[in-house]
């Protein structure tokens, strides 16, 4: 399978790998509409080279055969680790909700792809905050409404950054400070969730006040741990899946089938995305940075590691040192679906 894989990330990639030889920071700036003055624009050209720099030899070695994804500029390569940090803001926390194990009543299908069924919205960008969870949720919720009724809504995140609270800490301390997609489910049963239409995205957090709620759900369902037959027929069967994932490796991905946390990375659970479909090489993978990042706004993960675990040496305050983490990146361990989705028309009074 491997090297079916690297193979097949190679032909893909042929017309995709740019070319950074002559590509300087000016070239950045007007691509990615960027402008600074003073202090700021000399430290964020000297963030631009450093990351070129890393671009630049992972795709040699890319090249050479040694990978099986490429890196390219996106809007984050002027970011410090600093500032990428707070963009991930999710951690997996205990939960009291079902776990179920669904058993395939016969084989899955070799590959499932949601996008192509209509039940996956437009890649979304959550600008500087740190609301990768009310994202995955959203998102969740509106693949799940889609599914249930063949209605495809632009749901709010921001009604779960501005309203989910987490006063345990277990993600965050709520807003772009984090929580998780658990913790915005429950909201959902309780309140719903508004459209976009109604509360748009402001990429901060805001007070919680009255909104109309579009869509509601009776719960969510977690899958077992580590189990990558589950989570394939969790996708296949039930759609697609709020997932937390070790993304401190994804800055400069920039397509192909990624590898880079089970090659020496780094395990921390620390974002949450959506999982919209699989091959048997690889899991397909929505971010929430916007359409200029990865493919399109989307990850592939290798499959190679389904059978691995990998250890979290710094989980949140209710997670467990040592915690191991099954698959790429860890996308096996905390994974969850919305149950019993439908339409609201109550207004939420707060």
């Amino acid at each position: 399978m491997r090297s079916f894989v690297y193979a097949a990330a190679m032909a893909f990639a042929s017309a995709e790998v740019r070319e950074y030889s002559s590509y300087d920071f000016q070239a950045y700036l007007t691509e990615f509409e960027k402008s600074y003055t003073g202090d700021e624009l000399a430290r964020r050209q000297a963030t631009f080279e450093s990351n070129m720099e890393k671009v630049k030899a992972h795709n040699d070695e890319y090249q050479a055969g040694k990978h099986s994804w490429w890196a390219a500029v996106n809007d984050l390569t002027d970011w410090t680790p600093e500032e990428f940090k707070t963009l991930r803001s999710a951690k997996y926390a205990p939960s009291t909700a079902p776990v179920v194990k669904l058993s395939a009543t016969a084989p899955n299908p070799a590959s499932v792809d949601w996008r192509k069924k209509g039940a996956v919205t437009k890649v979304k960008n959550q600008g500087q905050c740190g609301s990768c969870w009310a994202f995955s949720a959203t998102e969740s919720m509106e693949s799940h409404y889609q599914i249930a009724s063949g209605k495809l809504l632009e749901l709010a995140p921001q009604t779960y950054v501005n309203c989910v609270k987490d006063p345990g800490h277990c993600g965050g301390t709520g807003g772009c400070e984090g929580a998780t997609m658990e913790l915005a489910f429950n909201m959902t049963v309780q309140t719903g969730i508004a459209l976009e239409a109604d509360l748009p995205y402001a990429a901060r957090d805001e007070k919680c006040s009255n909104y109309k709620a579009a869509v509601k759900c009776t719960g969510y369902v977690k899958n077992p741990t580590n189990d990558a037959a589950a989570l394939e027929t969790a996708l296949a069967t039930k759609g697609p899946q709020s997932i937390t994932v070790a993304a401190t490796a994804w800055a400069k991905y920039g397509g192909g089938v990624f590898h880079g946390c089970s090659s020496g990375g780094d395990h921390t659970l620390d974002h949450g995305v959506q999982l919209v479909g699989y091959t048997q090489d690889y899991w397909i993978v929505r971010n929430s940075w916007g359409a200029t990042w990865g493919e399109k706004g989307f990850i592939r993960l290798s499959r190679a590691s389904d059978k691995k675990t990998f250890t979290d040496k710094f989980p949140a305050e209710c997670g467990a040192v040592g915690d191991k983490l099954g698959g790429e990146c860890g996308i096996l361990f905390d994974t969850s679906y919305p149950i019993g989705v439908t339409a609201s028309d109550s207004s939420v009074i707060v």
